[in-house]
């Protein structure tokens, strides 16, 4: 299907790219050894592939910036029965099935070839307990309510899924609020404000507010500021420096993360005020990051810790030529699998929510 333009390709090229870099730092951290071989190539490439966390961080903006955007441009037509289904149907749609497909790959993994990676002896990200002791049906469906690190652990081997958990009570906490602010009803307001400081992740739903900043700014416009491309290639330089800068202070997780938020969402601010035709080479990449981003980041990581298993399954690899080609081609071979992954599932979000929407009438 061919894509059509939109001032909104941006965002999609952007979040392909984050999925990609979250891959990525993930295959990295559980292929790559510590401390790195000596080289000023070796370190070059770390820096390159240890991105995953600020990629979360550029996700936690965009997802700010659509969901405060559909709340707000709903005015007081806003439904809750609606903004449920359209949210909900959205997330589980994938997550459901990809609980399913980890779920599979981590009982493989635990029963019939055991080892060091999946016990968590081998030290790999997010798996620092045994995969199997998160495998129940109690954290299944704990992680279906999205009640990851909050009363469960996550899924099995599939540790990303926690920043898939604050998200959904950023969707519900910030809607109600902005509903209770509108009201001005201070006996409602003060309990919800009261409230903030024990949402799960409180520092990273300020990051994911910064997305409601940038729709504020950029579509309603009360500064009246017209961005160039040379505003974009500022921001971007600048963006980019403070992923380096995000990196050195890894120790000061909410500095860094406010960092690389702020810096994004400048770049982001400029990138929609700007109105620069995305380049057609890229459109492939905004399509892919509009329509699978979401199933490659769900149930990526079990996929990888399975394939691993048969390559790195009691210790890292040092860095070399093998094993930065394996961290670099990898990639590749899940992003096939999600793109197929997300036909069956991402792309029949619209077909379920018809479908939910008949049989409860709403």
């Amino acid at each position: 299907m061919e894509h059509t333009q939109s001032k909104y390709d941006f965002i999609d090229v952007v979040r392909a790219c984050a999925a990609v870099f979250v891959v990525v730092s993930h295959i990295q951290q559980i292929v790559i050894d510590r401390p790195l071989s000596a080289g000023i190539i070796n370190r070059a490439l770390s820096f390159a592939t240890t991105q995953g966390e600020n990629a979360v961080i550029v996700f936690f903006v965009i997802s700010g910036f659509w969901i405060i955007r559909s709340v707000i441009r709903s005015g007081e037509a806003f439904s809750w029965g609606s903004y449920l289904l359209a949210r909900l149907t959205r997330l589980w749609v994938v997550l459901l099935p990809a609980l399913v497909l980890g779920g599979v790959l981590d009982f493989l993994g635990t029963t019939w070839f055991p080892s060091a990676l999946y016990n968590g002896t081998q030290g790999a990200v997010s798996l620092t307990n045994s995969v199997s002791q998160s495998l129940g049906p109690v954290t299944f469906l704990g992680n279906l309510a999205f009640l990851q690190r909050l009363l469960v652990n996550t899924f099995g081997s599939n540790g990303p899924l926690w920043s898939l958990g604050c998200e959904f009570w950023y969707y519900i906490y910030f809607p109600a609020l902005w509903l209770l602010l509108k009201s001005k009803k201070l006996y409602f307001i003060l309990p919800a404000l009261a409230f903030l400081p024990f949402i799960p992740g409180f520092h990273l739903f300020g990051i994911w507010l910064l997305g409601g900043v940038v729709y504020f700014f950029a579509e309603n416009r009360p500064l009246k500021f017209q961005a160039t491309g040379a505003h974009v290639g500022l921001s971007l330089l600048i963006f980019l420096s403070s992923l380096g800068v995000a990196n050195l202070i890894n120790d000061q997780k909410i500095i860094a993360n406010a960092l690389v938020g702020i810096s994004f969402a400048a770049l982001l601010y400029c990138a929609l005020t700007a109105k620069l035709r995305m380049p057609k080479v890229l459109l492939p990449v905004a399509r892919f990051g509009a329509t699978s981003s979401y199933s490659l980041y769900a149930m990526h990581f079990p996929l990888i810790v399975f394939v691993l298993n048969f390559i790195v399954p009691e210790h890292r690899l040092a860095a070399n030529w093998f094993s930065w080609l394996l961290v670099f081609t990898l990639p590749i071979l899940v992003g096939i699998i999600a793109y197929v992954f997300s036909i069956m599932t991402e792309a029949n979000t619209e077909k379920v929510k018809a479908v939910v929407r008949k049989v409860i009438a709403f």
